[in-house]
């Protein structure tokens, strides 16, 4: 009996076995084969927007700003989903705006002494005057009628500065150097007739205590400068 049960159980086991082995095997065989995804092939249309870019690049490279600008906007339209055209776009644009900037600066760099400030203010120019510095320095003192924008929050505050962007505009702070920043930005947003004053209220403190306000009268043209700081 014993025996019996011994034939019957090994039998059962063995089949088990061969169950299992015949799953797994037909497991396998019906796992789809990974599929090879075909290389991708070079078309007319990514292979004109590859050669626009190229150009545009060394457009870019060779300082002609305008015409990278150009080919850029040709290389996107080729391939609008992607974005590395806008991005050669963006950096010649940028790179363009600076290079304005820098070629149209006079010698005297858009800085105005407290003297001949204060002799154009005599003689009839108003200056809208913006104050760049914190409010607390405000407090403490600033330049009669001044109005104070903090650096950082200009960009949000444009509505109180003049409608018209060729309203002469003279921007300070303590020393000059907020004032600088404040005065590129201004300019590349389109105000014409924007100074900075030099040395900053510091100087302009400094000025006023040790000479007498000017009077009405020609006022002197600043030498211009030598480099500098």
């Amino acid at each position: 009996m014993r025996r019996q049960m011994y034939m019957v159980g090994t039998f059962l086991l063995l089949s088990l076995i061969s169950l299992i082995g015949c799953n797994q095997m037909g497991a396998a065989t019906v796992t789809p084969a990974a599929v090879s995804q075909p290389a991708a092939t070079s078309t007319p249309e990514t292979t004109a927007y590859r050669a626009k870019l190229d150009e545009a690049r060394k457009a870019l490279e060779n300082a002609d700003f305008e015409a990278a600008k150009e080919l850029a906007q040709e290389a996107a339209r080729l391939n609008p989903a992607d974005n590395t055209a806008w991005s050669v776009f963006e950096e010649a644009a940028l790179k363009q705006t600076a290079d304005n900037y820098l070629r149209t600066l006079p010698n005297s760099r858009y800085r105005l002494n407290p003297e001949h400030f204060l002799a154009d203010q005599v003689n009839g120019t108003h200056y809208f005057i913006l104050d760049v510095r914190e409010p607390d320095e405000y407090e403490a003192g600033h330049i009669d009628n001044a109005v104070n924008i903090p650096l950082r929050q200009i960009t949000q505050n444009l509505d109180k500065l003049p409608d018209s962007k060729s309203y002469p505009i003279l921007v300070y702070c303590h020393t000059q150097k907020r004032a600088t920043h404040a005065l590129v930005v201004l300019r590349e947003l389109g105000y014409t007739n924007i100074y900075n004053l030099e040395g900053g209220i510091e100087a302009y403190h400094e000025w006023t205590a040790n000479n007498p306000l000017p009077t009405p009268g020609p006022t002197a043209t600043p030498e211009p400068e030598g480099p500098s700081c």
